[in-house]
């Protein structure tokens, strides 16, 4: 499962009264709020909760900056609550989060499907809602998405427990950005040091998965020169 748009999502007010259960100090606080107040503003999520009127969303600030280091810390301190709910209230045994991605796994349908509505309610509270789309519930051998990978039963090609393969949404946007990477290397508009940061990024990313074949196939052709 997964939230739409985390980031942009989160209530500040919300973020806050979470923040001051946890620390007194009033310089810290002073501290976070200038962070969480100062933040640049992120791109409007008009979501609607129970009890709200058409000035609600403007009368509440949310969204937090994707990229910096405390908009991270701050969402896993806004989900806390959450993943306790999940391990304890519903005692899922098998659960997994990384920001706005999780997953719970148990070999009962119906639990799961109770499960999903309880967190929905849940999620409510914090002015939150699940991805319509990519919230399912399947049986695992068909494999699953979790942050930017297909993860399928172990296959031919494998070299773990998991066969982990990048979606192809992913692949996709992927060789689109190498493309444009060459584009701009050959007109000057990027240097060797900001194509080496990129492309070894994405190698990075692809070190998670089974992709030895894939980039082997990437790039046998891939050539960067200069016009």
């Amino acid at each position: 499962m997964r939230y739409p748009k985390i980031f942009p999502s989160i209530d500040l007010t919300i973020l806050k009264a979470i923040v001051r259960r946890k620390i007194k100090c009033p310089d810290t606080l002073w501290l976070i709020d200038c962070i969480i107040d100062h933040s640049n503003e992120q791109i409007p999520v008009h979501e609607l909760f129970p009890g709200d009127d058409l000035l609600t969303m403007l009368e509440r600030r949310r969204g937090l900056p994707i990229g910096n280091l405390t908009s991270q810390f701050f969402a896993n301190v806004y989900l806390n609550g959450f993943d306790h709910f999940v391990k304890e209230q519903l005692q899922v045994k098998k659960y997994v989060r990384y920001v706005d991605d999780f997953a719970l796994f148990s070999d009962d349908q119906g639990f799961l499907a109770k499960a999903r509505t309880a967190l929905e309610d849940y999620l409510v509270g914090l002015r939150l809602k699940v991805h319509p789309v990519k919230s399912q519930l399947f049986e695992t051998r068909h494999g699953a998405n979790f942050l930017g990978f297909r993860i399928l039963p172990k296959g031919e090609g494998c070299s773990k427990d998991v066969c982990i393969r990048v979606r192809s949404e992913n692949l996709r946007r992927a060789r689109r950005r190498l493309k444009q990477l060459q584009a701009d290397y050959a007109s000057g508009k990027i240097g060797f040091q900001e194509l080496d940061r990129s492309m070894q990024s994405w190698l990075a990313h692809l070190d998670h998965a089974d992709t030895w074949r894939l980039r082997q196939k990437l790039f046998a052709d891939l050539v960067f020169s200069r016009q």
